[in-house]
Protein backbone atom coordinates (compact mmCIF):
# COMPACT_ATOMS: atom_id res chain seq x y z
CA UNK A 1 0.00 0.00 0.00
CA UNK A 2 1.39 3.19 -1.29
CA UNK A 3 1.65 6.11 1.43
CA UNK A 4 1.01 10.02 0.80
CA UNK A 5 4.91 11.13 1.68
CA UNK A 6 5.97 15.09 2.15
CA UNK A 7 9.25 15.83 1.27
CA UNK A 8 10.28 18.21 3.27
CA UNK A 9 14.18 20.01 2.60
CA UNK A 10 16.24 23.30 1.95
CA UNK A 11 17.54 24.27 -1.57
CA UNK A 12 20.69 25.59 -2.08
CA UNK A 13 19.12 28.36 -4.00
CA UNK A 14 16.72 29.39 -1.39
CA UNK A 15 19.56 29.86 1.41
CA UNK A 16 19.76 33.02 3.06
CA UNK A 17 22.39 35.54 2.18
CA UNK A 18 24.81 37.80 4.30
CA UNK A 19 26.79 40.26 4.05
CA UNK A 20 29.70 37.83 5.36
CA UNK A 21 28.70 35.43 2.92
CA UNK A 22 31.69 32.80 2.54
CA UNK A 23 32.41 30.37 -0.38
CA UNK A 24 30.48 27.12 1.36
CA UNK A 25 27.34 28.78 2.94
CA UNK A 26 25.14 26.48 1.01
CA UNK A 27 27.22 23.34 1.46
CA UNK A 28 24.62 21.77 3.91
CA UNK A 29 21.38 22.16 1.58
CA UNK A 30 20.33 20.91 -1.76
CA UNK A 31 19.91 20.95 -4.98
CA UNK A 32 16.60 20.41 -6.81
CA UNK A 33 18.20 17.55 -8.58
CA UNK A 34 18.51 15.70 -5.24
CA UNK A 35 15.20 16.39 -4.43
CA UNK A 36 13.08 15.09 -7.89
CA UNK A 37 15.47 12.42 -7.51
CA UNK A 38 14.52 11.02 -3.93
CA UNK A 39 10.87 11.77 -5.09
CA UNK A 40 11.36 9.98 -8.30
CA UNK A 41 12.78 7.17 -6.04
CA UNK A 42 9.34 7.43 -3.77
CA UNK A 43 7.17 7.13 -6.75
CA UNK A 44 8.64 4.15 -8.51
CA UNK A 45 7.54 2.18 -4.94
CA UNK A 46 4.35 3.04 -5.92
CA UNK A 47 3.82 6.37 -2.95
CA UNK A 48 2.29 9.68 -3.92
CA UNK A 49 4.72 13.37 -3.44
CA UNK A 50 3.78 16.38 -1.76
CA UNK A 51 6.86 18.27 -1.89
CA UNK A 52 7.22 21.02 0.88
CA UNK A 53 10.37 23.59 0.61
CA UNK A 54 11.89 25.01 3.83
CA UNK A 55 10.14 28.71 2.73
CA UNK A 56 8.41 31.74 4.46
CA UNK A 57 5.12 30.12 5.18
CA UNK A 58 6.32 26.53 6.00
CA UNK A 59 4.40 26.32 9.45
CA UNK A 60 0.72 27.02 7.47
CA UNK A 61 2.12 24.79 4.57
CA UNK A 62 2.80 22.11 6.97
CA UNK A 63 -0.63 22.58 9.28
CA UNK A 64 -2.30 21.61 6.13
CA UNK A 65 -0.41 18.96 5.22
CA UNK A 66 -2.24 15.68 4.18
CA UNK A 67 0.32 13.29 3.80
CA UNK A 68 1.12 10.02 6.35
CA UNK A 69 4.29 10.47 6.68
CA UNK A 70 7.30 12.98 6.25
CA UNK A 71 10.93 11.93 4.31
CA UNK A 72 12.70 14.84 5.91
CA UNK A 73 16.16 16.21 4.90
CA UNK A 74 15.33 20.05 5.75
CA UNK A 75 18.34 21.32 7.62
CA UNK A 76 16.86 24.86 8.44
CA UNK A 77 18.77 27.96 7.95
CA UNK A 78 20.66 29.20 11.14
CA UNK A 79 21.35 28.43 14.55
CA UNK A 80 22.31 24.90 16.38
CA UNK A 81 18.61 23.38 16.79
CA UNK A 82 17.92 24.51 13.05
CA UNK A 83 17.78 20.88 12.37
CA UNK A 84 15.36 20.30 14.87
CA UNK A 85 13.02 22.76 13.50
CA UNK A 86 10.92 20.77 11.25
CA UNK A 87 10.74 17.50 13.28
CA UNK A 88 9.70 19.66 16.33
CA UNK A 89 6.43 21.12 13.91
CA UNK A 90 5.41 17.35 12.88
CA UNK A 91 5.37 15.70 16.13
CA UNK A 92 3.25 18.72 17.47
CA UNK A 93 1.19 18.37 14.79
CA UNK A 94 1.00 14.23 15.12
CA UNK A 95 2.37 13.81 11.71
CA UNK A 96 5.15 10.75 11.53
CA UNK A 97 8.45 11.88 9.70
CA UNK A 98 11.86 10.07 8.60
CA UNK A 99 14.74 10.23 10.72
CA UNK A 100 16.07 11.38 14.64
CA UNK A 101 13.89 13.38 16.96
CA UNK A 102 14.32 17.22 17.61
CA UNK A 103 16.99 16.30 20.33
CA UNK A 104 19.07 14.37 18.84
CA UNK A 105 19.25 16.43 16.00
CA UNK A 106 19.94 19.38 18.06
CA UNK A 107 22.26 17.04 19.94
CA UNK A 108 24.14 15.82 16.89
CA UNK A 109 24.66 19.27 15.47
CA UNK A 110 26.34 20.81 18.74
CA UNK A 111 29.82 19.05 18.69
CA UNK A 112 31.10 20.02 21.53
CA UNK A 113 27.89 18.28 23.35
CA UNK A 114 27.72 15.37 21.49
CA UNK A 115 31.29 14.31 22.15
CA UNK A 116 30.75 15.09 25.86
CA UNK A 117 27.95 12.26 25.74
CA UNK A 118 30.01 10.03 23.49
CA UNK A 119 32.86 10.48 25.99
CA UNK A 120 30.27 9.62 28.76
CA UNK A 121 29.64 6.80 27.08
CA UNK A 122 32.89 5.31 27.04
CA UNK A 123 33.63 5.90 23.46
CA UNK A 124 37.35 7.36 22.29
CA UNK A 125 37.23 10.68 21.17
CA UNK A 126 39.76 13.13 20.85
CA UNK A 127 39.94 16.03 23.61
CA UNK A 128 38.04 19.01 22.78
CA UNK A 129 36.63 22.63 24.25
CA UNK A 130 34.72 25.17 22.95
CA UNK A 131 35.49 28.87 22.73
CA UNK A 132 33.02 31.62 22.27
CA UNK A 133 35.98 34.45 20.94
CA UNK A 134 39.62 34.42 21.39
CA UNK A 135 39.35 36.06 24.39
CA UNK A 136 38.42 32.82 25.99
CA UNK A 137 41.46 31.21 24.69
CA UNK A 138 43.30 32.83 27.64
CA UNK A 139 41.38 30.13 29.74
CA UNK A 140 43.18 26.97 27.93
CA UNK A 141 46.43 28.28 28.61
CA UNK A 142 47.62 27.98 24.65
CA UNK A 143 51.46 27.81 25.13
CA UNK A 144 50.94 24.76 26.49
CA UNK A 145 48.41 22.70 24.40
CA UNK A 146 49.70 19.86 22.87
CA UNK A 147 49.87 20.43 18.77
CA UNK A 148 48.90 20.11 16.05
CA UNK A 149 45.33 20.84 17.46
CA UNK A 150 42.22 21.06 14.95
CA UNK A 151 39.31 24.19 14.63
CA UNK A 152 36.21 24.57 13.22
CA UNK A 153 32.91 25.12 14.01
CA UNK A 154 30.81 24.30 16.70
CA UNK A 155 27.43 23.72 15.19
CA UNK A 156 28.13 23.21 11.22
CA UNK A 157 28.35 19.72 8.95
CA UNK A 158 29.71 19.13 5.14
CA UNK A 159 32.74 20.41 6.19
CA UNK A 160 31.50 23.68 6.05
CA UNK A 161 34.10 26.48 8.02
CA UNK A 162 36.50 23.51 7.53
CA UNK A 163 40.10 24.29 5.79
CA UNK A 164 43.41 23.04 5.32
CA UNK A 165 44.46 26.18 7.60
CA UNK A 166 41.82 24.32 10.20
CA UNK A 167 45.07 22.21 11.28
CA UNK A 168 46.85 24.37 13.29
CA UNK A 169 50.43 24.10 14.83
CA UNK A 170 50.83 26.44 17.38
CA UNK A 171 49.48 29.46 19.36
CA UNK A 172 49.41 32.30 16.56
CA UNK A 173 47.40 29.78 13.93
CA UNK A 174 44.86 28.88 16.55
CA UNK A 175 44.19 32.21 17.28
CA UNK A 176 43.70 33.18 13.67
CA UNK A 177 41.70 30.34 12.88
CA UNK A 178 39.40 30.81 16.26
CA UNK A 179 38.70 34.68 14.99
CA UNK A 180 37.76 33.57 11.40
CA UNK A 181 34.78 31.64 12.90
CA UNK A 182 34.42 33.50 15.09
CA UNK A 183 33.63 36.56 12.83
CA UNK A 184 32.88 35.08 9.88
CA UNK A 185 30.64 32.12 11.13
CA UNK A 186 28.96 34.01 13.78
CA UNK A 187 29.09 31.06 16.30
CA UNK A 188 31.57 29.57 18.67
CA UNK A 189 34.92 27.56 17.76
CA UNK A 190 35.55 23.88 18.28
CA UNK A 191 39.29 23.17 19.08
CA UNK A 192 39.93 19.33 18.97
CA UNK A 193 42.88 17.32 19.20
CA UNK A 194 44.38 16.06 15.91
CA UNK A 195 44.08 12.72 14.86
CA UNK A 196 47.17 11.36 12.53
CA UNK A 197 45.69 8.20 11.32
CA UNK A 198 43.75 6.99 8.61
CA UNK A 199 39.79 8.67 8.18
CA UNK A 200 36.39 6.68 7.87
CA UNK A 201 32.96 6.77 7.69
CA UNK A 202 29.94 4.49 8.27
CA UNK A 203 26.44 4.35 7.36
CA UNK A 204 23.75 2.69 9.73
CA UNK A 205 19.95 2.38 8.74
CA UNK A 206 17.65 0.95 11.48
CA UNK A 207 16.19 1.12 14.82
CA UNK A 208 15.84 -1.93 17.10
CA UNK A 209 18.25 -3.86 14.57
CA UNK A 210 20.62 -1.69 12.22
CA UNK A 211 22.17 -2.41 9.20
CA UNK A 212 25.61 -0.61 8.62
CA UNK A 213 27.06 -0.66 5.05
CA UNK A 214 30.69 -1.29 4.09
CA UNK A 215 33.06 0.92 5.88
CA UNK A 216 34.37 3.90 3.59
CA UNK A 217 37.77 5.07 3.84
CA UNK A 218 38.72 8.81 2.61
CA UNK A 219 42.06 9.72 1.57
CA UNK A 220 43.63 12.06 -0.51
CA UNK A 221 44.32 11.86 -4.03
CA UNK A 222 48.33 12.33 -3.82
CA UNK A 223 50.50 10.07 -1.99
CA UNK A 224 50.76 11.80 1.35
CA UNK A 225 50.81 9.93 5.23
CA UNK A 226 47.47 10.31 6.94
CA UNK A 227 48.68 13.13 9.52
CA UNK A 228 49.27 15.74 6.49
CA UNK A 229 45.62 14.63 5.40
CA UNK A 230 42.85 17.39 5.98
CA UNK A 231 39.34 16.09 4.56
CA UNK A 232 37.73 19.86 3.95
CA UNK A 233 36.03 22.22 1.69
CA UNK A 234 39.38 23.23 -0.33
CA UNK A 235 40.02 19.06 -0.48
CA UNK A 236 36.06 18.82 -1.35
CA UNK A 237 35.93 21.37 -4.11
CA UNK A 238 39.20 20.65 -5.75
CA UNK A 239 38.36 16.98 -5.81
CA UNK A 240 41.60 15.79 -3.90
CA UNK A 241 39.91 13.11 -2.11
CA UNK A 242 39.49 9.55 -3.35
CA UNK A 243 36.88 6.87 -1.65
CA UNK A 244 37.91 3.39 -0.97
CA UNK A 245 34.53 1.16 0.22
CA UNK A 246 34.76 -1.35 1.37
CA UNK A 247 37.86 0.39 3.00
CA UNK A 248 40.82 -1.99 2.94
CA UNK A 249 41.13 -2.82 6.67
CA UNK A 250 41.85 -5.59 8.45
CA UNK A 251 38.91 -7.79 10.26
CA UNK A 252 40.02 -6.57 13.57
CA UNK A 253 39.93 -2.74 12.43
CA UNK A 254 37.02 -3.09 10.72
CA UNK A 255 35.25 -4.76 13.84
CA UNK A 256 36.58 -1.67 16.22
CA UNK A 257 35.39 0.83 13.76
CA UNK A 258 31.97 -0.65 13.55
CA UNK A 259 31.85 -0.73 17.31
CA UNK A 260 32.72 2.63 17.46
CA UNK A 261 29.77 3.16 14.98
CA UNK A 262 27.15 1.87 16.33
CA UNK A 263 27.70 2.51 19.97
CA UNK A 264 27.88 6.13 18.80
CA UNK A 265 24.71 5.55 17.01
CA UNK A 266 23.03 4.16 19.94
CA UNK A 267 24.44 6.49 22.76
CA UNK A 268 23.24 9.34 20.70
CA UNK A 269 19.75 7.83 20.49
CA UNK A 270 19.65 8.39 16.34
CA UNK A 271 16.85 6.56 14.67
CA UNK A 272 16.31 5.14 10.80
CA UNK A 273 19.67 6.72 9.75
CA UNK A 274 22.88 8.48 10.29
CA UNK A 275 26.33 8.47 8.99
CA UNK A 276 29.06 8.08 11.62
CA UNK A 277 33.14 9.43 11.02
CA UNK A 278 35.60 8.07 12.62
CA UNK A 279 39.60 8.18 12.62
CA UNK A 280 42.30 6.81 14.19
CA UNK A 281 44.64 8.22 16.50
CA UNK A 282 48.93 8.17 17.20
CA UNK A 283 48.16 4.44 18.23
CA UNK A 284 45.86 3.10 15.48
CA UNK A 285 42.52 3.06 17.67
CA UNK A 286 39.81 4.06 16.20
CA UNK A 287 37.85 7.37 17.25
CA UNK A 288 34.64 9.18 17.38
CA UNK A 289 34.73 12.35 15.23
CA UNK A 290 31.56 13.24 14.30
CA UNK A 291 27.84 12.36 13.21
CA UNK A 292 25.46 13.13 10.67
CA UNK A 293 21.93 11.84 11.76
CA UNK A 294 21.10 13.88 8.43
CA UNK A 295 22.90 12.59 5.71
CA UNK A 296 23.52 14.20 2.32
CA UNK A 297 21.88 11.75 -0.18
CA UNK A 298 23.03 13.61 -3.74
CA UNK A 299 24.29 11.87 -6.11
CA UNK A 300 27.71 12.14 -4.63
CA UNK A 301 27.25 11.75 -1.05
CA UNK A 302 28.76 9.31 0.85
CA UNK A 303 25.94 7.70 2.36
CA UNK A 304 24.37 6.47 -0.65
CA UNK A 305 28.00 5.48 -1.84
CA UNK A 306 28.25 3.42 0.94
CA UNK A 307 25.14 1.83 0.71
CA UNK A 308 25.84 1.32 -2.97
CA UNK A 309 28.89 -0.70 -2.07
CA UNK A 310 26.39 -3.39 -0.16
CA UNK A 311 24.86 -3.76 -3.43
CA UNK A 312 21.37 -1.63 -2.26
CA UNK A 313 20.50 0.80 -5.38
CA UNK A 314 19.55 4.55 -4.49
CA UNK A 315 16.12 3.60 -5.10
CA UNK A 316 16.23 1.07 -2.75
CA UNK A 317 18.21 2.96 -0.04
CA UNK A 318 15.08 5.70 -0.15
CA UNK A 319 12.71 2.66 0.52
CA UNK A 320 14.50 1.10 3.14
CA UNK A 321 14.69 4.63 5.46
CA UNK A 322 10.90 4.93 4.83
CA UNK A 323 10.29 1.62 5.65
CA UNK A 324 12.12 1.57 8.60
CA UNK A 325 10.63 4.91 9.76
CA UNK A 326 7.10 3.94 8.80
CA UNK A 327 7.50 0.67 11.06
CA UNK A 328 9.10 2.49 13.81
CA UNK A 329 5.96 5.14 13.68
CA UNK A 330 3.04 2.16 12.66
CA UNK A 331 1.91 3.85 9.64
CA UNK A 332 0.32 1.66 7.93
CA UNK A 333 -1.85 0.79 11.47
CA UNK A 334 -2.15 5.03 11.63
CA UNK A 335 -3.68 5.34 8.12
CA UNK A 336 -5.96 2.08 8.27
CA UNK A 337 -7.38 3.50 11.62
CA UNK A 338 -8.06 7.20 9.62
CA UNK A 339 -9.70 5.49 6.83
CA UNK A 340 -12.07 3.89 9.21
CA UNK A 341 -12.60 6.71 11.49
CA UNK A 342 -13.28 8.97 8.09
CA UNK A 343 -16.38 6.36 7.20
CA UNK A 344 -17.52 6.44 10.44
CA UNK A 345 -17.73 10.09 10.47
CA UNK A 346 -19.27 10.12 6.95
CA UNK A 347 -22.17 7.26 7.98
CA UNK A 348 -22.94 9.96 10.68
CA UNK A 349 -23.37 12.86 8.71
CA UNK A 350 -25.72 10.70 6.38
CA UNK A 351 -27.90 9.00 8.69
CA UNK A 352 -31.15 9.80 9.06
CA UNK A 353 -32.16 11.51 11.90
CA UNK A 354 -36.38 11.48 12.66
CA UNK A 355 -38.23 14.40 13.54
CA UNK A 356 -40.22 14.99 16.63
CA UNK A 357 -43.60 14.90 17.53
Amino acid sequence: MGFAVGLAYNLKKDCPRSDTEVEDADAEFEEQSTVDRIAKALRARGHRIVKVPYRPGLLSRLQRLNVDIVFNIAEGWEGRCREAIVPAILESLGIPYTGSDPLTLAVCLDKAVTKAIISASGIPTPWCSKVSNVNELANLRVDSLKYPLFVKPAYEGSSKGVRSSSKVTDPVGLFDMVNWITTVYGQPALIEEFLPGREFTVGIVGNKEITAFPIMEVRPVAETEPESFVYCYDTKHNNLEQFLCPAPVTDELAAAILDVAIKSYRALECRDLARVDVRLDGTGVPNFLEINPLPGLSTVSLFPVTAMASGISFEELIDKILEVAATRTNVEARKVTQAQNQQVIAGQRHRTVPLRR
